[in-house]
């Protein structure tokens, strides 16, 4: 398999990146929040200095948000630095429970560790155990990724099985990367308080998404020898705004938590939306959904362009490279509305052609 690792939010394709509607990266829609636009605006004058080297502001800030011991939080440039983090871990080999982010295999094959997967997408459109889908073929020294709420298709694993995966793991002499990049959309399915017993379990995540700062890049790695991974980190692994905002995450609950409620009232009538156009959306918890066309998706991909839309295609999921399906951000309902609009026009001058 082609190792290179496909992204969303391509908007430097022209003069101005705004010129795009982007459905392609998951990143909450509207304006910078105000508490995050002051923590920037503060955070100028200490550009002219290097960042606090053990990120000791930025650990308290980020482990009393996420409701953990500091010694158990390592903060990192971006969720997928944190993954990085976690596959130095010392296991042998990955495994990846699939469909999943490419950056999961990517840091693996860097650190020259063997990949295997296990599809969890079944027939009839179903999402399979984790522990059951991986006993057959888990191995002693095993790093297992899973996410949840998985990227791209949505589904939220229950705490029941995260456990179930934790304890195969224990009985195997494994560990599990649980990667929490959305979490903060759908926050009761979270386990990252896990981590204070179960010496196996590696949770990463990212404010990237719900704090909508993909250009600033803040993200995190939760477990027992968080400090111990952390001495792998490239030095100044945070900037100045990134810390600032670390900072004030604990006092910010409420605001965040008030955006994970009106990513869900803005996906439910965007899923009705996109079904009542005849497609398959499989039911997601998070800020994204994905979409089976029924048919190759690369002409519809192709007018939306022309439209100045930007999706998703899944070409690079492993499980899902049909060609059919669509990964689709959740946006606010005026630009939903324009995406439904769009597409059923895309999908009618597809079928006349």
């Amino acid at each position: 398999m082609n190792n290179t690792v496909f992204h969303g939010g391509n908007v430097w394709q022209g003069k101005d990146p705004s010129d795009w509607l982007d459905y392609s990266a998951n990143i909450r829609p509207g304006r910078t929040m105000g508490w995050i636009a002051d923590a920037t605006q503060n955070a100028r004058k200490a550009m002219r200095y290097y960042p606090q080297p053990d990120m000791s502001r930025a650990r308290k800030g980020l482990a009393a948000y996420l409701d953990l011991p500091e010694d158990f939080v390592q903060p990192a440039s971006g969720g997928a630095s944190a993954i990085v983090l976690a596959t130095a871990c010392g296991m042998e080999r990955v495994l990846l429970c699939s469909p999943c982010f490419g950056e999961y295999r990517a840091a693996a094959v860097n650190r020259g560790l063997p990949v295997e997967s296990a599809c969890l997408l079944k027939s009839g459109r179903r999402i399979a155990d984790p522990a059951k889908a991986v006993r057959s073929v888990l191995k002693e020294g095993t790093l297992v990724w899973i996410c949840n709420p998985m990227n791209p298709i949505g589904h939220a694993f229950s705490r029941d099985q995260i456990l179930d995966l934790l304890a195969l793991a224990r009985q195997r002499h494994c560990r599990v990367a649980l990667d929490e990049a959305f979490i903060d959309f759908c926050p009761a399915y979270s386990c990252r308080d896990l981590v204070k017993e179960w010496p196996e379990l590696i949770v990463t995540g990212s404010l990237t998404k719900i704090l909508g700062i993909p250009g600033i890049r803040l993200g995190y790695l939760c477990s027992r020898d968080a400090l111990q991974l952390g001495q792998k980190a490239l030095p100044w692994e945070l900037n100045c705004f990134a810390e600032a905002i670390a900072r004030e995450l604990p006092f910010h609950r409420e605001e965040i938590a008030e955006e994970a409620r009106r990513n869900e009232g803005r996906r439910r009538p965007f899923t009705e939306g996109l079904r009542s156009l005849g497609l398959f959306v499989y039911p997601s918890a998070s800020n994204f959904v994905l979409v089976d066309l029924g048919r190759d998706a690369s002409s519809i991909v192709s007018m939306l362009k022309e439209k100045r839309i930007l999706v998703r295609t899944c070409l690079d999921f492993e499980g899902l490279a049909d060609g059919r399906h669509l990964r689709l951000a959740v946006k606010d309902d005026r630009s939903n509305r324009r995406l439904l609009r769009a597409l059923k026009e895309s999908l009618s001058c597809a079928e006349n052609r």
